[in-house]
């Protein structure tokens, strides 16, 4: 992408990069299971999941201008061009009002800050122009930082406690917590300080910048009929299924016991048998079973190709042949079709009212930011 265009931060990632930039980057290879503290691992495939292989949806995925933006955003002074790579950087990148701004921070919290753009599917390479613009984001959390402290804001110690001791319950013992600090050079006292500069930072916001803040109804109406052709919902299916599963280490034949049966349960239903009581009877997906079946709205991309193929050629009340996924093998039903189209302003209100405040309290951010940086002394040496 572009690196001109890259987003602007949000606040959250920036609290991230401060707290965690000493001690939170990738996960350190062949090590499953574990993470870093401050970071929670998600891994899903179908091949590795045992529960249901379609994912059962109440609501339109209703797509609008500012799906995923910050709650928070800064916007510092255009950084300058530099062709400053990391093997060329000083250990300090940056001072701000005599406060340092070391290199492994700021390439600890580019990491950081890459996992996050990728985790949106937005890749970008770590650029010398990306790295400069890290740094004006982290000399904007330093100033927020040095003004909580300036106005007497930081956490309590049970606020401190609770924070520190709810990163430590996202490892499965203490001694791979240990571990992982031991990787990162971290002691617990660095983490806890880093960790109440991050709820300082936070309070801060909440409490000194963007306190108050609302949106009216009108304001959110004009913006949906402003932007109507934008909000849209794909086209969705109301589906219910049967599955046999397959265990993924089972040989040949219990393949083939398994595609038996669930041709065998295609045969029942097609001769009139209930297709919700086969489905409480039969099926291997917990989550669907108790419910005769049923898997709710369905939209593209949220099942197998195979099924998601499958379903679409089917009419409302139709039933499929027998579809092989990587679960196993199933029978599926349609109950309803749903065109794509645009998304009724009642079911979107709420997210336009809160992504509307969002982008308010990112303006009171970015101008705070600005006021403080045009007043602090800032050295950048990179």
């Amino acid at each position: 992408m572009n690196q001109k265009t890259l987003p602007r931060l949000t606040l959250l990632v920036l609290g991230l990069v401060l707290l965690l930039a000493a001690w939170t980057a990738c996960k350190p290879a062949g090590k499953k299971g574990e993470a870093t503290p401050g970071t929670t691992a998600t891994t899903s495939t179908p091949a590795a999941s045992s529960g249901p292989a379609l994912q059962r949806s109440s609501e339109p995925a209703a797509q609008t201008p500012a799906a995923g933006s910050p709650a928070f955003s800064i916007t510092p002074p255009a950084p300058a061009a530099t062709t400053v790579t990391p093997d060329k950087m000083p250990a300090v990148v940056a001072k701000v009002n005599g406060q340092s701004i070391r290199k492994d921070d700021l390439l600890k919290g580019a990491q950081v800050v890459q996992m996050s753009m990728a985790q949106r599917g937005q890749p970008v390479a770590l650029t010398p122009q990306v790295y400069r613009q890290v740094l004006d984001e982290l000399i904007g959390i330093t100033l927020l930082q040095q003004e909580a402290k300036a106005e007497g804001i930081a956490p309590s110690e049970q606020e401190l406690d609770q924070q520190v001791a709810a990163r430590k319950k996202q490892f499965p013992s203490e001694e791979v917590y240990q571990k992982a600090l031991k990787q990162t050079g971290l002691t617990e006292a660095l983490l806890r300080q880093q960790t109440r500069d991050q709820i300082a930072v936070q309070k801060y916001v909440e409490t000194k910048l963007i306190p108050g803040i609302t949106i009216s109804d009108q304001v959110t109406k004009d913006f949906y009929e402003k932007n109507k052709d934008q909000i849209h919902s794909p086209e969705r299916l109301h589906l219910r299924h049967i599955m046999v599963a397959v265990n993924p280490k089972g040989t040949p034949a219990d393949k083939e016991k398994a595609r038996a049966k669930a041709e065998d349960l295609l045969k029942q239903i097609q001769g009139g048998a209930d297709f919700a009581k086969l489905a409480q009877a039969n099926s291997d997906d917990p989550n669907s079973k108790g419910n005769g079946g049923d898997l709710g709205w369905i939209s593209p991309g949220q099942t197998p190709p195979a099924l998601e193929k499958a379903a679409m050629a089917l009419k409302p009340n139709q039933v499929s042949p027998v579809v092989e996924s990587p679960f196993g093998f199933h029978v599926l039903q349609l109950l309803e079709r749903q065109a794509a189209g645009t998304v009724p302003y009642e079911q979107v209100k709420d997210r336009l009212a809160t992504m509307l405040k969002q982008k308010k309290a990112q303006e009171i951010v970015q101008a705070r930011i600005k006021e403080l940086r045009g007043k602090a002394k800032v050295e950048v040496y990179i």
